[in-house]
């Protein structure tokens, strides 16, 4: 082995060192004694090794590395650079709950996962689809951990492979505790304790994937019986769900139809939507029709939400028969309209469905109900005014339901957050989430809890408070990925990349963003992707790249009926062309936004419109009006705005620097760069170089912390190159030559290298030499 370096000392790698023989082991001990070579072992944790080996770091031959679990963030840094793309956040979670930070693990199922088509690009987005199975490698790597186990030890990890975690209790039930015991100290299963209650679990997710598969289906279904009956009769909805799961999966599946139609129920309050269905289904093909209506009304949710609209209508049209009291009528008519407006499309069918079961409705509970969720609807059919109204009649009567203060609460704050009555807004917002909390079996709640957060991010981004919004989504984005999967992964996404957007972070923005447009592509249920792809679109302009927005804008497939959002693309047409420097196409469609939502009554986002235009270099256009709505539009955002057209409208330099440092505080960065642009260029026309250069240093500084952000604002100030003797001074400033040295060098006067200097700063945007080496490397 020696003579196989040829001089040079070896380095030897041996992976899975506690598998050699005893020989290979002295072998290997030996070299390392002599130092013949470079050893490096791997040995798995858990696993033992042979004594040779462990003396080897035991006596100091070798030093020992623990290598630990990736924490969740490296984890998704890992991925998304072996992938060379952004990852679906959902995808992340589940690599991140299937692997636990376990690189050997992860690597499998992510090159299984290419393998099989599994993990796959959609709209420049990494999702993986369908079931995350192990690859044979894995498979084979686990069962060799599990290898050698006793009867009832297999027993004890087949029960928790098929119904994890379980009281300890329950286990001490089912077979002997001394089993779990055992298994703990193998360390294949895991004993928490809550404080309330022990709980066993298996030590790692794959685990139990590789348990089930060697388990005969007639043994499977025993257990799920089994263990099906130790959580019924049922007290807490999580034995509700475990027990209907465990029977669906039974052989007898129909003999239980009304308990899984209750778990139908409940599955879609939890957002677990796809096993809703398949309860809900099983429900109605054994049910004797006690339960239809239940197991129909929880299906046509379900599936609803599955984003298949057209079977959600043949199964509203089947549960018809079964609705015969008034109860029964008015929640279908609710899902049944929400199904036609959000996924048909078919927003007049919708409303004058709701507005005969209100007229319908057996008392006046049932009438708020229907109302309340007819106020939802006339927000995304772009009338806020009437949502924020009659959301809020409902709410100051008497007796009003926690279902009716839901979507009440929904309505009221979405209109008003539009509106720009923010506070108020705010106010409904959290008394929707409160009423949310109450609620366990309401249908629809998903959409609730969609329109909340929408309300609760649009207040906050139009009141300026910019810092709580990014707070705010990244929180809800959180739960979200606590949850289990489901249609408004996406929506959080979007809200993650729109505050982005806000905070001056436009290439995260697209990151979160491109996530989202690629979600809703496939599961729009709620009526947000003509949002989300306008974000996108913006987004993508602003950084001067009007291709990608054009792409987006005229890629189709998505639907206009919720004409509540037509500003936001009106916006983005702007900004694509303001991208393509057609200013004046850019300038009429930033007016035609702000025309339109003054139509509907969005003030706040009708000044958000006539910003635009601002920024676009037309102050004039707009001035007035933006005066009007900074009286109108409660907090400082919108007070802003009418500043900032009233002072380029003057070219007035000094408050343009003002309120950019305004819209900086507000953490609204974008907007603060392009008023500082606009102030440097006030400055130039005044000719004050200096305070012109000091501009111009604050729009590039933030330019540059807003991710290289491309505005016509700030082409406007693009660098023009510097001359030859401009650049021969700069160089030699940047080497750490003084004034009078440079001007000694070049036989100039000190004042005449002070001004190429000045000139130099001017033109890089900068206002010091601190800067200057920075400013030229990147120029």
């Amino acid at each position: 082995i020696a003579e196989q370096g040829n001089g040079h000392r070896l380095v030897i790698g041996i992976d899975d060192a506690h598998l050699l023989d005893e020989l290979s082991v002295t072998l290997l001990h030996q070299l390392t004694l002599t130092r013949t070579a470079c050893v490096v072992l791997t040995v798995r944790t858990g696993e033992p090794a042979p004594d040779p080996v462990v003396t080897l770091w035991k006596n100091g031959l070798a030093d020992r590395l623990e290598l630990a679990q990736l924490p969740r963030v490296e984890m998704d840094r890992l991925v998304t650079a072996v992938l060379g793309g952004v990852v679906d956040s959902r995808t992340i979670e589940r690599l991140w709950r299937a692997t636990r930070g376990n690189v050997l693990f992860l690597r499998e199922l992510v090159e299984g996962g290419c393998e099989t088509g599994a993990l796959r690009v959609r709209g420049d987005v990494w999702r993986w689809e369908g079931r995350m199975e192990p690859t044979p490698r894995l498979r084979e790597i686990v069962r060799a951990q599990l290898g050698g186990l006793g009867s009832d030890e297999r027993t004890a990890l087949e029960l928790l492979a098929t119904d994890e975690p379980l009281g300890l209790g329950r286990v001490a039930s089912l077979i002997n505790p001394e089993v779990v015991a055992v298994l703990e100290r193998r360390g294949l299963v895991t004993v928490v304790n809550s404080g309330w209650r022990a709980e066993v679990w298996l030590a790692h997710p794959i685990y139990a994937t590789v348990v089930r598969d060697q388990l005969p289906e007639a043994n499977a279904c025993r257990l799920r019986r089994r263990l099906a009956n130790t959580h019924l009769p049922w007290k807490r909805q999580d034995d509700l769900l475990r027990a209907g799961l465990l029977l669906l999966d039974s052989d007898q599946p129909g003999a239980h139809a009304s308990l899984l139609a209750d778990a139908a129920v409940h599955a879609n309050a939890l957002l677990d939507h796809d096993n809703a269905a398949r309860m809900a289904q099983a429900a109605i093909d054994g049910s004797d029709g006690r339960d239809g209506m239940r197991a129909h009304l929880a299906l046509l949710e379900a599936v609803r939400w599955q984003g298949q609209p057209d079977h959600a209508e043949q199964v509203a049209a089947a549960a018809a028969p079964f609705a015969t009291s008034a109860e029964d009528r008015s929640h279908l008519a609710v899902v049944r309209a929400l199904n036609l407006f959000f996924g048909l499309g078919q927003v007049a069918k919708a409303e004058a469905m709701l507005h005969k079961a209100a007229a319908d409705a057996a008392d006046n509970e049932m009438c708020r109900h229907t109302s309340a969720v007819h106020g939802v609807l006339a927000f995304f059919a772009g009338r806020p005014q009437q949502a924020a109204e009659s959301g809020a009649e409902i709410l100051a009567s008497e007796g009003v339901s926690a279902e009716a203060t839901m979507w009440a609460s929904s309505a009221t704050a979405a209109g008003l957050a539009a509106r720009g009555r923010i506070t108020e807004a705010l106010s409904a917002v959290e008394g929707g989430w409160a009423a949310l909390s109450r609620c366990t079996i309401e249908p629809e709640m998903a959409l609730c809890r969609q329109l909340l957060a929408h309300a609760e991010l649009s207040a906050l981004l139009l009141a300026g408070r910019v810092h709580d919004a990014v707070a705010r989504a990244t929180k809800l984005h959180e739960w979200c990925m606590a949850q289990p999967q489901w249609a408004g992964d996406a929506l959080a996404a979007a809200h993650v990349g729109w505050s982005a957007l806000a905070a001056g972070r436009p290439r995260t923005a697209i990151r979160w963003l491109s996530e989202a447009v690629a979600g809703l592509g496939q599961l729009d249920p709620g009526g947000f992707g003509q949002l989300c792809i306008a974000l996108l679109a913006q987004t993508h302009a602003q950084l001067g790249d009007g291709a990608a927005a054009r792409r987006l804008l005229d890629g189709g497939g998505v639907g206009h009926h919720c004409a509540v959002f037509e500003p936001e693309w009106l916006l983005a047409e702007a900004w694509q062309a303001a991208a393509e420097d057609r200013i004046c196409q850019a300038t009429d469609r930033a007016l035609r936004a702000a025309s339109v939502a003054a139509g509907m009554g969005e003030r706040a986002v009708e000044a958000q419109a006539l910003h635009t235009v601002v920024r676009l270099g037309r102050a004039t256009q707009v001035a007035g009006r933006l005066r009007q709505l900074a009286g109108q539009v409660e907090g400082p955002l919108v007070a802003a705005y009418s500043t900032h057209a009233q002072a380029a409208a003057a070219n007035a330099g000094e408050p343009l620097d003002e309120v950019a440092a305004e819209f900086e505080v507000m953490g609204a960065r974008l907007l603060a760069t392009d008023a500082a642009a606009h102030a440097a260029a006030a400055h130039l026309r005044a000719g004050d170089r200096r305070r012109a250069a000091a501009s111009t240093a604050r729009a590039a500084s933030l330019a540059r912390a807003c991710e290289e952000i491309r505005t016509p604002a700030l082409e406007q100030l693009a660098p023009r190159p510097l001359t030859s003797r401009e650049g021969e001074v700069a160089s030699l400033v940047v080497q750490g030559m003084k004034n009078q040295a440079i001007a000694e060098r070049l036989v100039l006067s000190v004042r005449t290298v002070e001004a190429h200097l000045a000139n130099a700063y001017a033109k890089l945007g900068i206002s010091s030499r601190a800067e200057l080496a920075r400013a030229l490397r990147t120029d």
